[in-house]
Parts: C-alpha cells; sequence; structure tokens
C-alpha cells in the first residue's frame, strides 16, 4: 500500500507514503454536491458602514450575504447612530429577510461605564430606541445614557449587557432587576474576544472567566 485517501472539509484527498505528506485533491467521476447552508442563528452584532472606523460592510453587501448563508434576518447594532435602519429595512425587504434594530451605546450609572446594546422587539421599541438615539448623541455631552434614561425608554427593547460589564451587572442586582422589569427581557452577551487590541481580550477573557466562576448556573 502507497496511497492513503482521507476525508477533509468537504473533500477527499491522497498522498503518498513514499513521498513527503501534502494534500493531493482525490478527483473522482461524477459531481459533488453542492454546499447546503444549515445556520440555526441570526447575526444580531452587525456594524454597517454607517458607523465611523468600526464598520464590517454596507447593507447591501450584509444582506447578500447572509442570504446566501441561509440566514432568516439580519440584525445590526451600530454605536452610537441609526443612519442605517432605512436602509436595511428597505434591503432586507428586496432579499425577503426579516430586519432587527439595535443600538450600541455606553450606559452611565453613578460614575460607571456600562456598554450595552439594545434592540428594538415592536413598534413601541423602535420609538424608544430612536428617543434613546436622541438622549445619546442631542442631549448628552459625553454621548452616554443615564441609567434613569435607560428605564424610561426599556418597554418594547431588549436591553444585551456587554461582556465586560458582568462586573456592574453582578454589584447591582437591584438596578438590573429594574431594567428587566421595564424591558421584555435582559441578557448578557457571551463574547471571548473582539480583536481591536490584546489588551481588551485579555480584559473579555478574564469577564468571562468572572461571569462563568459566579454568575452561570449550569
Amino acid at each position: 500500500i502507497f496511497h492513503v485517501a482521507f476525508p477533509f472539509g468537504r473533500n477527499w484527498y491522497y498522498y503518498d507514503l513514499r513521498e513527503e505528506f501534502r494534500f493531493n485533491l482525490l478527483r473522482y467521476i461524477g459531481r459533488p454536491k453542492p454546499p447546503v447552508h444549515d445556520v440555526p442563528f441570526v447575526n444580531l452584532g452587525i456594524h454597517t458602514s454607517y458607523e465611523l472606523l468600526n464598520a464590517c460592510g454596507s447593507p447591501e453587501d450584509l444582506c447578500r450575504k447572509a442570504k446566501w448563508l441561509g440566514h432568516t434576518a439580519v440584525g445590526i447594532c451600530d454605536r452610537n447612530t441609526m443612519a442605517a435602519t432605512l436602509n436595511l429595512q428597505k434591503e432586507c425587504a428586496n432579499t425577503g429577510l426579516k430586519h432587527i434594530f439595535g443600538y450600541s451605546l455606553t450606559m452611565m450609572h453613578e460614575e460607571e461605564r456600562v456598554g450595552l446594546k439594545i434592540y428594538a422587539l415592536d413598534n413601541e421599541g423602535l420609538h424608544n430606541l430612536l428617543r434613546i438615539q436622541r438622549a445619546v448623541m442631542v442631549d448628552s455631552e459625553d454621548n452616554t445614557l443615564r441609567y434613569e434614561q435607560l428605564l424610561m425608554y426599556a418597554a418594547g427593547c431588549v436591553p444585551v449587557f456587554a461582556t465586560r460589564s458582568v462586573y456592574w451587572m453582578t454589584g447591582h442586582p437591584k438596578q438590573v432587576e429594574r431594567i428587566r422589569k421595564g424591558a421584555e427581557a435582559v441578557y448578557y452577551q457571551i463574547d471571548a474576544n473582539e480583536y481591536k487590541a490584546d489588551r481588551i481580550d485579555r480584559e473579555q477573557l478574564e469577564a468571562l472567566k468572572y461571569y462563568f466562576g459566579n454568575c452561570y448556573d449550569a
């Protein structure tokens, strides 16, 4: 026996035992089955080209790729802007996808900054999301949302606390409970990295370690 065949990914390969190992595509008669995408989730963490210095694509490109991947919806969460919402709604309608409007922001509670995303579930939530946008970009001098304002505008929305917000959440359970009562639900985002800097990724991992050690109940 001089040849060995093995599967890797979607193809079969072979190599000659008498030679140095390398991938050789094993060709065969017939046609390979076309790939079928089975994606049982919707990406809610997309930052569009309307967010300055942190974009991953235009609404057109994002909807086209989501459709190709077999997604059923597209969710955006640009930081401190809702400029992409109308174009996203139009492109989702053209491609047969549902649109999900979200907003990334920083909340201020006392002197602590807390990162989170907020998603609208219905028309009431969308109206409150627009009020949040105004509070952050017009009324606030430092582009943050006060905790009291989040309570005012929580109806119809779902806040998702950022990974590194776990310390504030565990230190202020009563405040989190007040948000939960006013909003449709409250979630915590499990994200191991942000691909921005090693320092930030280390902080992400430390926050996850703290979460699983102190908050997570299997």
